[in-house]
């Protein structure tokens, strides 16, 4: 299949790894001078020089394609992020897509998206599923759990938050129930997912790994693989946004934002059994992968 990616970061870059060497050939939407933060290191790709809000720029990449997949950015997006681009990009790639006719949209969308959502990032996925929806393309929606792996904004910035603090305050002590999928879990479901159109024209799945986890059990997973044991202090959720925005003035480096709060504010869960019922995949779990990438201090 010939397959254009829309996407950045570590998942796309997993993504695309996946689809050459699945035998796909793949095409890459590169806004200018930032390949080197989309395409991954050693691997053959057609690039194509545009943005994604660039209507003109996306339907002359889709000449020839035969499914585009589409990945707005982080599940959870930064506290400094635009909450706009990913609709925006999702409204050029509807526009161009039903100018081509193009036979299959793959969106990665979040748990808990949702229009009418009170959460600015799940009301952001909420609408871009929408606006997809609507350009009547054949579309499969992945509704995702966080995934996690190398370079992720996950493990890593609770390994990086576990370095710059003594005592880790976690809203309701960490009791929310989250559902990480490892990149590799995520990505080779995804290639699977781009092969097959839906029948009825519209799929949503909601995907996970192989496990709840409480937050509270995945930052202690995280740092006793980093070797930095933190005495966890029970917050609520106001005192954790507080102590967010506070941190954040002081330190802009540091990896928190609000939309975590938001993201952590309810369970964020899909079925266990999706990976194996509806690709055949066993999917990883985090404490077997997480000493790859985190280091011991």
């Amino acid at each position: 299949m010939r397959i254009l990616v829309i996407g950045r970061g570590f998942v796309a870059q997993s993504v695309i790894r996946h689809l050459t060497e699945a035998g796909h050939a793949v095409r890459v939407l590169v806004p200018a001078g930032e390949a080197a933060g989309i395409i991954p290191t050693g691997v053959s790709v057609d690039a194509v020089v545009a943005s994604a809000h660039d209507v003109r720029g996306i339907r002359a990449a889709l000449v020839g394609i035969d499914a585009a997949i589409f990945i707005p950015g982080p599940v959870v997006p930064p506290a400094d992020a635009d909450l706009l681009k990913p609709i925006q990009a999702a409204r050029a790639l509807a526009e161009a897509a039903a100018d081509a006719e193009l036979p299959h949209i793959l969106h990665l969308s979040t748990l808990g998206a949702e229009p009418g959502s009170a959460y600015p990032f799940a009301k952001t996925a909420g609408v871009a599923e929408v606006t997809l929806k609507r350009s009547g393309v054949p579309l499969t929606i992945l509704r995702t759990g966080i995934p996690f792996g190398k370079n992720d904004n996950f493990t890593t910035a609770i390994a990086r938050l576990l370095s710059a603090t003594p005592i880790l305050p976690l809203p309701k002590g960490g009791a929310t129930t989250l559902h990480p999928i490892w990149v590799e879990d995520l990505a080779a479901a995804m290639a699977l997912s781009v092969e097959t159109p839906p029948l009825t024209g519209q799929k949503t799945l909601e995907i996970g790994g192989a496990e709840h986890l409480t937050l509270r059990e995945i930052v202690e997973t995280v740092a006793a693989a980093a070797g930095k044991k933190r005495p966890i202090l029970n917050v609520s959720f106001v005192t954790a946004r507080r102590l967010t925005n506070a941190a954040l003035r002081f330190r802009p480096d540091l990896p928190l934002s609000p939309h975590w709060l938001d993201y952590l504010a309810a369970d964020r869960t899909a079925p266990v059994d999706t990976l194996p019922r509806e690709f055949g995949l066993l999917p990883e779990r985090l404490g077997g992968k997480v000493k790859a990438w985190i280091t011991r201090s």
